[in-house]
């Protein structure tokens, strides 16, 4: 069932409905039922490895983990979890990569690969539950009642692609009563629309485009790479961003605040600030779950911390899929983040100091950071490797000068409107931020015209609405 799906939106306004009309000791027990119908829409025999691991988690967190402090207790949740996540998603990669590791010793090694599905939403529900155990291992409490666990691990808006939601975050909302107000019911519905809004119209229609640069045999020229660089870095951006908009208004529509998971990450002045700002869930996990018990360990040696911090974004890139494409685009941006620190700090704009910054070099350092972003890009949409670097080769000997091989004219166009316009967009919106009185008065007038631009954003879903695609991140 995809979030921009009509069949979606009749579950949607079913299951909102029904969950306020029936008893308030009935409703955890309902959403529950209704967010595993939502999830075994999809493959109905997974639905048992999203209960199995919940169950164990449960019990594991509260009669393992939260009596004792050891840390093989520990280390033996984390494994639990992530053994499944191997199974599905890495077994095929690290037979591929052992037979040409052995293939290069000279022995003769083709095993077969298996056809293994990847269960959808694995990553995520794996690395919430590996947050759970580690969160009770150091302090915090278990949840005894199994229902609200059950419904923490499995509540459909953030199930498939988040956000991350760790148990402090929600925690009050689902032991505690539940009621829904206008607010609620105007926010979740407009987060909704606005989701609807980037897929459909914003990344449904840069897809075709990227599509052609980068599953195209042919030699792509200069045009048609940065077209699909720029495009992709647009595509995946409003794609993952129209997920999270449609998750948290969804889950406002129940009376729970999900975290938010982007912050206008392309308004970046450092590869730092970009973390801060781009899927803000995963980013804390990396952080908080990898990076920093990884420095704790080696804290006699805080020289190595780079490297730590080169290995945690290495297993970002990895956690987004079984490619090597990926790996490389994490190690990328843990240069960039290793330099954020080190030989380039004085040309990026560090958050703490930006106002300090003179408007050129936040100008310059908006740029740069936001051409490093999309050289990484390239990197984790490639096929593999060897396009990467054909595609970079064509942007710096500038192949072919300005005439596409692959794309049209049209894309060409449509990729530079949209990125003007969102970053038209991001300069209003600072330029706002800046100016109180302004916004407050920009704030009026535009409440005014919100039912127009609501109705304006339904008719362009409308007219350009074609069959329901998938969400990037479903895959990862």
């Amino acid at each position: 069932m995809i979030f921009t799906s009509y069949t979606y939106l009749v579950f949607l306004g079913t299951v909102f409905v029904l969950h306020w009309a029936l008893p308030e000791s009935w409703r955890k027990v309902f959403l529950v039922v209704s967010s595993y119908v939502f999830y075994c829409t999809w493959q109905w025999q997974f639905g048992f490895l999203l209960f199995g691991l919940s169950v164990f988690n449960w019990a594991y967190a509260r009669w393992a983990v939260a009596r004792t402090k050891s840390h093989w207790v520990l280390i033996g949740g984390v494994a639990v979890n992530l053994s499944a996540l191997v199974y599905f998603k890495y077994t095929n990669f690290l037979i591929v990569n052992v037979a040409a590791a052995v293939r290069l010793f000279g022995s003769a090694w083709h095993p077969s690969v298996s056809d293994i599905i990847l269960p959808l939403g694995l990553s995520f529900f794996t690395f919430q539950g590996i947050a759970y155990i580690l969160d009770v291992g150091t302090g915090e409490r278990p949840l005894t009642n199994f229902v609200d666990f059950l419904l923490f691990k499995a509540i459909w808006p953030q199930l498939i692609a988040g956000p991350i939601i760790r148990l402090a975050e929600i925690r009050r909302q689902i032991e505690a009563h539940r009621v829904i107000g206008y607010d609620d019911v105007a926010i979740g519905s407009t987060r909704i629309l606005q989701g609807f809004f980037k897929k459909v119209v914003l990344a449904d229609n840069l897809a075709p485009y990227v599509e052609l640069v980068f599953m195209s045999a042919s030699a792509p020229n200069v045009l048609d790479s940065i077209v699909g660089m720029l495009g992709f870095g647009l595509q995946i951006y409003f794609d993952f961003s129209a997920y999270s908009d449609i998750a948290i208004g969804s889950a406002r529509l129940f009376g729970f605040v999900f975290p938010e998971n982007f912050d206008w990450p392309y308004a970046s002045r450092s590869p730092m600030e970009f973390w801060n700002r781009w899927h803000m869930t995963l980013s804390r996990w990396i952080r908080d779950y990898l990076f920093t018990p990884l420095v704790f360990a080696f804290r006699r040696h805080p020289q190595f911390a780079p490297l730590w911090l080169l290995v945690a974004m290495a297993l970002c890139g990895l956690w987004h899929g079984a490619q090597w494409t990926f790996v490389v685009w994490g190690v990328w941006h843990g240069i960039l983040l290793v330099a954020n620190g080190s030989i380039l700090k004085r040309v990026f704009v560090q958050e703490s100091a930006a106002l300090a910054s003179s408007r050129l070099h936040r100008l310059l350092a908006g740029m740069l950071t936001f051409s490093l972003v999309q050289a990484g890009w390239l990197i984790f949409r490639a096929r593999n490797l060897v396009q990467a670097i054909d595609l970079f080769r064509s942007v710096f000997t500038l192949r072919g000068g300005v005439h596409p091989a692959l794309v049209s004219e049209n894309a060409v166009l449509l990729v530079v409107a949209v990125l003007v316009s969102l970053l038209t967009t991001q300069l209003v919106r600072s330029y706002l931020k800046s100016h109180a009185t302004l916004q407050a008065r920009v704030g009026m007038i535009g409440w005014r015209f919100r039912p127009v631009l609501y109705a304006l954003m339904v008719a362009a879903i409308v007219v350009f609405d074609q069959e329901s695609k998938s969400f990037i991140y479903f895959q990862f």
